[in-house]
C-alpha cells in the first residue's frame, strides 16, 4: 500500500478513538479559544474533498460545508450551527476513504501534475504533493488541535 494512503487511514482511526468519548452537545465548546471538533472536522472533510477534486474524483461533503469552515470567517460556538457528532465523523471518514482511494488508484501522469488549488503551488507544486499534504500533513496538524481540545475539555490522554 502506498505509505501516504496507509499513514491517512491510519490517521482517520486515530481521530474516530480522539472522538469516541466526544458528546454531541460538546462538540462546538471553545476552550481557550480553541478551533472546536465540529468546525475541525468539517474542516478537514473539505480538505480531503480538495484532495479528492485534484485527484481526478469527487467530494463527498455537502456543498455549504466548505464556506462553514473557511479559516477566515470566525469559527462559532453555536451547537446549533453544525451538524450532528455521527454526521460530522461520517462525512469525515468517508471523505478520508475516497481520497485515498483515489490516491491508491491515481496514475504517474495524474500525481506529476501541476496543482491549481491557488495556494502553496510554489511549495507544493504537483497534485501528489499537495495531496500529501491535505491527506497526512494537514490531518496531521489538525488532529494536534483535536487531541489538545480533549485535553482542555478535561478528558483523558488517549496514550
Amino acid at each position: 500500500m502506498n505509505p501516504l494512503v496507509s499513514n491517512c487511514l491510519a490517521s482517520v482511526v486515530y481521530a474516530k478513538q480522539i472522538l469516541a468519548d466526544v458528546e454531541d452537545a460538546r462538540m462546538a465548546e471553545r476552550p481557550m479559544d480553541l478551533n472546536p471538533p465540529a468546525w475541525l472536522l468539517m474542516h478537514l472533510a473539505t480538505a480531503a474533498d480538495y484532495a479528492a477534486m485534484l485527484l481526478g474524483g469527487s467530494g463527498v461533503c455537502p456543498a455549504d460545508w466548505n464556506e462553514r469552515a473557511d479559516t477566515k470567517k470566525p469559527v462559532s460556538s453555536n451547537r446549533s450551527d453544525y451538524p450532528s457528532h455521527d454526521d460530522l465523523v461520517n462525512h469525515f471518514e468517508s471523505a478520508y476513504k475516497n481520497a485515498a482511494d483515489l490516491l491508491a488508484k491515481a496514475t504517474p501522469e495524474q500525481l506529476s501534475a501541476p496543482q491549481k488549488l491557488g495556494f502553496f503551488e510554489k511549495e507544493l507544486p504537483t497534485v501528489a504533493e499537495m495531496a500529501g499534504f491535505l491527506l497526512v500533513a494537514h490531518l496531521a496538524i489538525h488532529l494536534g488541535q483535536l487531541s489538545a481540545w480533549r485535553r482542555a475539555t478535561g478528558k483523558a490522554p488517549l496514550f
